[in-house]
């Protein structure tokens, strides 16, 4: 009930009026994403939080006497203002209230007179517009017109308990109390200033004050004045959602220059010509920011441990009314109108510091800047394939950012694969939805030195950039001499959505990444349907589904209408209506809709077997066979019927569409075909229709997934950009869904303000089955909208999730499959490096001749306040760039972190592969890549530290392992660390193990065999330096320390596969590209990080890892004895184990012995570490070296005798049979690492090549 305006209540002038923003803000709470709007747009609604009372209270006034300069106006007022959960205090002046009083008379006066036109002018627009068709989320301000002109009314705020905001703007549970008002009207401002008042009359005067500022907070054309909010300390950044509490702002001028200390003229300069800056200053929980005169942000000074105010390292004496900032980026000097000021800022920056920003003081363990955050959540992803459909469903649940940093980025990629859907998937597509649907996307790309890297990563920032204008990129560093930066790179591979989820490993979306398990050689895209089983067509199992459909929807009173509507045959087709209701997302009915079954007739189908006539002769005995179903749609209907008549006779048995997704988007331009015979494609002979078989499978989010089969028509658009599905000349399946149209479904029109939208252009099945589940979710939905704290919104994920439903296409019906490394995704790094990349599409490796080199990695996922870290990281860097870059670039803003005080993870995203971790950020960073001073390479420490603290084992996977003992050229101390450790086992009589694996080959494109020197036998120098030759090698050392036997400690192993390609037996390396450490299984570091010095030193490449340490424990035994094993640590190292020795169900070329008898509890143990894993790499070595001639190998010592070994023809080819039956006995992919190879050359880069007139720091 609303109650009736008084004289008091009503408005003219005050917001009905007002030109309706484009956008609306939630009830309750203001979202993040606003920050992105602009100044105007933000201010059509006001700063305030929507249907939320604001309240001020003078608590205290205070003569100064610190000072004789304030004769007017010797009193301040501590004013304590209250707007839902901020709580803030402002201290003013009589001459601030009198201001305020004065500007807010103007402005009601000017509102007044804009009032009749703008009423107008709202008829006149009102009058075209269709109310039926508008909808919105929440209603915020519904103004009444009240009797009298000049009075000034409340707006009515819809609230979930219907309760109404009284006169002053407040609900009846507010607790503050009213204030009493004369029945004249408003409260009267006084008009002598204080210096006129006794001090015994100054409680009168503060009680006449708060009462006039509490009733003008009452009045709505005063409220949203931008007076009224820098009077008390308000700007648009102020009460944001998920932005931390409202501590304190202020206007006040900057010095320029960045506040650096210079010296001569430059400082005299800065010091005294150039004119400080207006500048408004806003304290936030673990952050200092300023905003220039249009509100947009110009700097962000994150709290770290640097972080001082008047730090004496950066001035020497300062004034009173000057305040000093800084941290390890940067120093603001910033000067106050008066002296209180400063004080009282002062004063709130160290009560923050001292609260919500001690955490940032603090240090942290292996001087990380990021603390260890306890009980967070995490999930791994051995190889890309489950890493990216799990990033492309987390980027379709994104509400408000994007954040990406990587090595290498390539939009024309294939998230999911095989690519049944088309460019669905294409990792472009992806990131223009959800640019569309207003989510900002921000992505940093290293910026590559041209001379020495073909990435082309322009071209990738104006294909991004050109997609949408929410998309923004920026490539880093500019290679300018004397910067330093020539030869350092951005090394992080980083997705961060909401900064709540945050993906880190070692996979860059790029081409050759993507990859599974079995790391197969050979994709040249034949497809061909398999045999099905006798009795079985498709025909007959449509028919089956959509009866076992019907009769769920029948079964369902409460989401099929009592009755059902038939409509007259005809001669042309017969439909079948099911109605349906329609929910809004609180669960009521708000209207109703039907779905239509279509049978066409015999004519039809006889006209579309004329047309399909000349059909190829496979296509004739496919058409052949699906006409030996005759069953038709209208007998599937009788039995609808039937059963509908009763319903009891017998219970329905689960179908596989039980579970089927609701979805509310379908591919871009899919057009979907009239129905045939039996729900069959009527046009499925078309040579240009590809129909995708899709079963039960598990989606992204870990819930079982029931898929459809569907059919896409093959047309064209000149603006869609080109995929592999475009061109059938190089490609077999894959290009048979470039550029198809969307129809949309005819519906009736209903006077809606919220609907499930049911998804355009389904199938019968798809329209039948979309609601099977309407009311669960109906239900599920209103619980979560149903909250007490509005602004608490991580159960939008929930609410997303129940309407997307990501599904996983499957071609198991299916032999052979379409390519799944399209175009430059088929990569092999030794035969040729890559060239053309902004041909997506176009081959560059003979598909028929090389193999490619799969591609192994891993990767991770974390939540909450982890994903928080992360993303400040990401913001650093980006705010370093715009600065570096775009300082005045108003297309690329300055980047805000989100708070850490009401971090919440939605439970959808916690599955039985997410862990319960204690995790830690770790990097390597320094001035040129984040604009810090000094370095952090917290990485190396933590690689050391847990090394030389490890008991039982160290597993390590990674892309390079140069690291060297007592070097001046190599100095990180992996390698020292791992050989101190051994020493010390050896010493005790302990058993310990070291388990490291890394590529066959560095990843570069070479010859070993030819004269030609390259950057492969660089990078493999320094490897074998590190590893057994040369003095400073751990091998060697571990040898002058006494142990003969240093094997019995460490194993080197790689990885290797085989294949048949075009008939003919090959063999390739498979390329080990993760960043991983595992210690004791409890420990595990998973990033970007490689073991060399670019990676662990921090001064030279960026990388970001993160440490994760169980929480959880399951039992295990370790060198024989019972130990309670991390689950997340041993999880992982088992599964990676499982893979390399073929233990997988899925494994390519599994192990010829039972997984089961093979125990990987105790990986230290002699009966696992020499009785499997040894005897598993040396056999899968000789198999290799004997069948294929493998190289390199420890059987090769010199470059004559690789060219012999090389010319020597391999069993491959004089015997194929007997190397087949050899390969069986294969453990997997397994191998020795050939520590020995070319141990008579020395590999190191002569001054006459080109990698020897470099810095070796490039290749360490």
């Amino acid at each position: 009930m609303v109650n009736s305006p008084t004289k008091s209540e009503a408005c003219d002038c005050g917001g009905s009026e007002l030109p309706k923003p484009k956008f609306v803000k939630k009830k309750g709470y203001i979202p993040y994403g606003l920050i992105y709007k602009t100044q105007d747009e933000f201010q059509k609604v006001g700063y305030w939080i929507p249907g939320v009372a604001v309240t001020a209270k003078i608590t205290k006034v205070e003569k100064d006497s610190s000072t004789n300069l304030h004769l007017l106006n010797p009193w301040i007022y501590t004013v304590e203002a209250t707007h839902g959960r901020y709580k803030w205090t402002v201290f003013k002046r009589y001459a601030d209230f009198a201001q305020l009083a004065k500007s807010l008379g103007g402005h009601r006066r000017l509102e007044q007179i804009k009032s009749p036109f703008r009423r107008a002018r709202n008829k006149i627009e009102m009058s075209f517009q269709d109310i039926d068709q508008e909808t919105k989320d929440y209603e915020l301000q519904i103004l009444e017109k009240g009797k009298e002109l000049g009075d000034f009314g409340t707006p009515r705020t819809d609230t979930d308990s219907g309760d109404e905001p009284t006169s002053n703007g407040k609900t009846p549970d507010s607790p503050e109390e009213e204030v009493d008002e004369d029945d004249d009207g408003p409260p009267r401002f006084p008009l002598l200033p204080d210096s006129m008042i006794s001090e015994v009359h100054m409680e009168r005067r503060r009680v006449q004050l708060e009462k006039w500022l509490r009733h003008a907070l009452t009045e709505p054309v005063n409220r949203d004045y931008h007076q009224m909010a820098e009077f008390l300390e308000v700007s648009r950044y102020s009460f944001i959602n998920e932005l931390g509490g409202k501590h304190k702002e202020g206007s006040m001028k900057k010095r320029p220059g960045g506040g650096k200390v210079y010296i001569g003229c430059k400082q005299f300069c800065v010091k005294w010509i150039l004119p400080w800056m207006e500048r408004y200053l806003i304290l936030k929980d673990s952050y200092v920011c300023y905003i220039n005169s249009n509100e947009t942000v110009r700097l962000v000074l994150l709290f770290d441990e640097q972080f001082e105010i008047d730090s004496p390292d950066v001035v020497t004496s300062t004034k009173p009314k000057y305040m000093f900032l800084s941290n390890a980026s940067h120093v603001l000097a910033m000067k106050l109108q008066l002296e209180d000021e400063a004080f009282y800022w002062k004063a709130a920056i160290r009560q923050v510091l001292e609260s919500t920003g001690q955490v940032w003081l603090k240090p942290k363990p292996f001087g990380s800047s990021y603390p260890t955050r306890e009980n967070q959540y995490i999930q791994y992803f051995v190889d890309a394939k489950d890493y990216w459909e799990r990033a492309a469903a987390m980027i379709e649940l994104a509400r408000e950012e994007i954040f990406i940093a990587d090595w290498w980025l390539c939009p024309e990629i294939y998230m999911r694969r095989p690519m049944a859907e088309g460019n669905h998937w294409r990792l472009d597509n992806v990131l223009k939805r959800q640019a569309e649907k207003g989510v900002r996307i921000f992505i940093l790309i290293y910026k590559e030195f041209e001379l020495t890297l073909n990435l082309n990563t322009v071209y990738a920032k104006k294909l991004l950039q050109k997609l949408h204008p929410n998309i923004k990129v920026m490539r880093h560093p500019d290679h300018y001499f004397g910067t330093g930066t020539f030869f350092w790179s951005h090394h992080e591979k980083l997705l961060i959505i909401d900064q709540l989820i945050a993906f880190v490993g070692g996979l860059d979306l790029c081409y050759g990444r993507w990859d599974n398990s079995t790391h197969v050689l050979a994709d040249l895209g034949s497809v061909q349907y398999a045999p099905t089983a006798e009795g079985h067509t498709l025909t007959k199992g449509l028919a089956s589904a959509v009866e076992e459909m019907a009769s769920e929807v029948i079964k369902s009173d409460k989401h099929v209408h009592e009755g059902e509507e038939q409509d007259n045959d005809d001669e042309e087709a017969e439909v079948s209506h099911i109605k349906h209701e329609i929910l809004d997302e609180t669960g009521h009915r708000i209207g109703k809709t039907k779905t239509s079954i279509v049978q066409t007739s015999r004519e039809e189908d006889e006209d579309k077997k004329e047309e399909n006539k000349n059909e190829p002769e496979a296509k004739e005995e496919e058409n052949n066979q699906r006409k030996e179903h005759k069953r038709t749609f209208r007998d599937v209907m009788s039995q609808i019927k039937a059963r509908k008549a009763s319903p009891n006779k017998r219970s329905r048995s689960p179908t596989p569409f039980d579970n089927v997704p609701k979805s509310t988007e379908k591919p871009a331009n899919v057009k979907r075909t009239p129905s045939g015979p039996a729900g069959i494609t009527a046009d499925l002979m078309n040579p240009h229709h590809v129909r995708s078989p899709q079963v039960i499978r598990e989606s992204p989010f870990g819930k079982p997934k029931t898929l459809r089969w569907h059919s896409v028509v093959i047309g064209s658009d000149p603006s869609h950009s080109p995929g592999p599905l475009d061109e059938p000349k190089s490609f077999d399946v894959t290009q048979s869904t470039s550029s198809i149209t969307p129809t949309k479904d005819k519906g009736d029109k209903l006077p809606l303000k919220k609907i499930i939208h049911e998804p355009k252009n389904r199938t019968v099945m798809r329209r039948v089955v979309s609601n099977l589940k309407t009311n669960r979710n109906a239900k599920r939905w209103k619980m979560l909208l149903d909250k007490d704290k509005p602004e608490d919104v991580t159960d939008e994920y929930v609410i997303n999730y129940c309407k997307v439903q990501e599904t996983e296409v499957d071609v198991s019906g299916l032999q052979g499959a379409g390519k799944l490394w399209p175009g430059k995704d088929y990569v092999n790094y030794l035969v040729k490096d890559f060239v053309d990349v902004h041909e997506a599409y176009s081959d560059f490796i003979d598909r028929y001749r090389v193999p490619r080199t799969p591609w192994h990695d891993i990767h991770s996922v974390v939540y909450g306040e982890v994903a928080r870290d992360v993303a400040r990281h990401f913001i650093q860097r980006w705010n370093a760039t715009k600065t570096e870059k775009h300082k005045n670039n108003k297309d690329y803003p300055y980047l805000l972190p989100k708070s850490y005080d009401s971090v919440k993870v939605p439970r959808v995203f916690i599955n039985k592969d997410t862990h319960n971790c204690d995790i830690q950020v770790l990097r390597s960073v320094a001035h040129w890549s984040a604009l810090i001073d000094g370095k952090e390479d917290s990485i190396q420490d933590a690689y050391v530290k847990l090394i030389q603290n490890a008991e039982h084992f160290v597993y390590i996977e990674n892309q390079f392992f140069v690291s060297m003992i007592n070097s001046s050229e190599v100095t990180n101390e992996i390698c020292k660390a791992l050989c101190d450790r051994i020493c010390r086992a050896h010493r005790e009589g302990t058993t310990f193990r070291v388990y490291v694996l890394i590529p066959l080959l560095p990843g570069f494109e070479g010859d070993l065999g030819s004269g030609n020197y390259s950057a492969l036998m660089a990078v493999l120098h320094w490897t074998l330096s590190s590893i057994s030759k040369g003095p400073h090698s751990l091998i060697e050392n571990l040898k002058i320390n006494g142990i003969e036997k240093p094997f019995d400690y460490v194993s080197f192993c790689s990885l290797r596969t085989y294949d048949e390609l075009c008939g003919k037996l090959v063999t390739e390396m498979v390329y080990i590209h993760c960043k991983l450490l595992i210690v004791d299984d409890k420990y595990v570091i998973i990033g970007s990080a490689n073991i060399n010095d670019r990676s662990q030193l921090g001064m030279r490449d960026s990388e970001v890892c993160v440490l994760a340490t169980d929480r959880e424990f399951v039992p295990s035994r370790m060198n024989g004895k019972e130990y309670m094993a991390g689950k997340f640590a041993s999880t992982l190292r088992k599964r990676l184990m499982k893979e390399h020795l073929g233990l997988l169900p899925e494994a390519f070329h599994k192990a010829p012995i039972k997984p089961s008898v093979v125990d990987l509890d105790d990986p230290v143990h002699d009966s696992f570490y020499h009785d499997v894993w040894w005897k598993a790499v040396k056999g899968n070595t000789e198999i290799f070296e004997e069948v294929f001639r493998a190289f390199p190998t420890n059987l090769v010592s010199s470059k004559d005798e690789l060219v012999v070994w090389r010319d020597e023809l391999p069993m491959a080819e004089y015997n194929p049979d007997l190397a087949r039956h050899h390969l069986k006995k294969l453990w997997g992919n397994i191998v020795q690492f050939p520590e020995s190879f070319l141990s008579n050359e020395d590999l190191a880069p002569t001054i006459m090549t080109k990698e020897g007139l470099v810095p070796s720091a490039i290749f360490t």
